[in-house]
């Protein structure tokens, strides 16, 4: 199993890139929004200007929402071990590797596809406080805890 500092710097390494996507889609809006030119038909124009100004206001949610991820991730103390399921662990399943601290998603590190999964997901709530060698079960599906770290 990958260390917890490998897979933290994987995740904040996708969330950064994640914001710069959403700061590029936000000056290009920004850039149409100054470029666009009253027309002789009103409606068009204020049509268009709503809708430029509610897909900036989604990407700004985006962005607030990523920034939390990030800043929920640097809070995770990456040198601490566990002996039981946490936030700011990593838990081995037999099936499976998540990552107890925001809801990121997957990545591909290494051979290895970890999960990082919020501490108030259903998922990582079903195995908090689980040991290894403990299972729990989630969708009605069993999992047996081969790791924590």
């Amino acid at each position: 199993m990958n260390d917890k500092s490998e897979i933290r710097a994987a995740f904040l390494n996708f969330l950064e890139k994640k914001i710069s996507s959403i700061k590029a889609e936000l000056a290009a809006v920004k850039d149409a929004a100054t470029s666009e030119t009253k027309s002789s038909m009103g409606d068009k124009y204020e049509t268009s200007r709503e809708m430029m100004m509610q897909e900036r206001n989604r990407l700004g949610s985006q962005l607030e929402i990523i920034m939390n991820q990030v800043a929920a991730l640097n809070m995770i103390d990456v040198e601490k071990s566990h002996s039981e399921v946490a936030y700011g662990c990593l838990v081995k399943t037999e099936e499976s590797t998540f990552f107890i601290s925001t809801a990121a998603g997957q990545l591909k590190i290494g051979s290895q596809v970890v999960f990082a999964v919020s501490g108030e997901a259903p998922l990582s709530k079903a195995m908090m406080g689980a040991k290894v060698g403990d299972s729990f079960t989630f969708n009605h599906k069993s999992f047996k805890i081969m790791d924590v770290k």
